[in-house]
């Protein structure tokens, strides 16, 4: 049996399909309680957390995001079970220092900064306890099905498949050949967040393809699926500065735990567009 936060949630709830028997399980993690009414996880996928990058309630993300984390990691590590937790590429901000696990870090909000500071204890906790399994993935731009709950979070292929399939067109910021982004399958991404649980060190991963593509190519790639055309739009002034135009993972320590070939961007997107325009 295996323990899964956040079974609801976008990534979470393919991870569950791919599992034999789980557990969901929610804040808040009462911990003392949990080890007297189940029997011990064969690992826990901790995915539950509040994950719009514009949230400004520092408090819940603080409780939420960290000190609720912090104490789920730490009961599996009294227990000897394999932590497997949710970080994100946020942390990386603009991409100044580049996107390896060891660069410093440089969060550009409140959501980011969550993800960074918890990957910091983590990575303490990886130190004092050498023997514990504890793996944090750094997601980059993960797309797929069952994101219509993420709102304005969604990925540009979601969005611009239903604008396909709704209007015709497809509406792209102006200068979106200059924003490039890794893009992610879903299914990698569940592929390598099981896998994940068996890895041979403990550490921080970064999970991208490692071949970013920009917004333009996405709406190019779902126009040439869908027959929609593709029209630019005036770039919004409140986003002006607060988003990456930049992500690349490197993906090297990622591939030297795991064998794994990923979906390239017309694979994923070809399953997608077929899925969400049948449906």
């Amino acid at each position: 049996m295996y323990l899964v936060t956040g079974a609801d949630g976008f990534i979470a709830s393919h991870l569950c399909e791919k599992l034999s028997s789980f557990v969901a399980y929610d804040e808040p993690f009462e911990t003392d309680k949990l080890e007297k009414q189940l029997e011990l996880p064969k690992a826990v996928f901790h995915l539950g957390a509040i994950s719009s990058t514009t949230e400004c309630d520092t408090q819940e993300l603080a409780r939420l995001n960290i000190l609720s984390s912090c104490e789920l990691l730490e009961w599996c590590v009294k227990h000897s079970i394999p932590f497997v937790y949710a970080s994100s590429a946020s942390v990386y901000g603009l991409g100044s220092n580049g996107f390896g696990e060891d660069t410093p870090l440089t969060p550009m909000n409140y959501y980011a900064i969550s993800k960074a500071s918890f990957d910091m204890f983590a990575s303490q906790k990886m130190k004092d306890h050498p023997n514990a399994k504890i793996f944090g993935l750094r997601y980059f731009n993960v797309y797929g099905a069952n994101e219509s709950h993420k709102g304005d979070m969604a990925s540009p292929i979601y969005k611009f498949t239903n604008q396909a399939k709704e209007t015709g067109e497809i509406r792209v910021f102006e200068g979106s050949d200059n924003y490039v982004r890794d893009f992610i399958s879903v299914d990698d991404v569940v592929d390598i967040t099981f896998a994940a649980k068996d890895f041979e060190k403990s550490g921080i991963y970064n999970v991208g393809t490692g071949n970013p593509r920009s917004f333009l190519d996405v709406a190019n790639i779902i126009s040439g699926y869908t027959g929609a055309k593709v029209i630019e739009i005036p770039f919004p002034p409140h986003l002006v500065g607060k988003y990456q135009a930049f992500t690349k993972s490197d993906n090297t320590k990622l591939l030297n735990m795991c064998d794994h070939t990923f979906l390239t961007l017309e694979e994923g997107i070809a399953r997608y567009v077929s899925g969400l325009v049948k449906g």
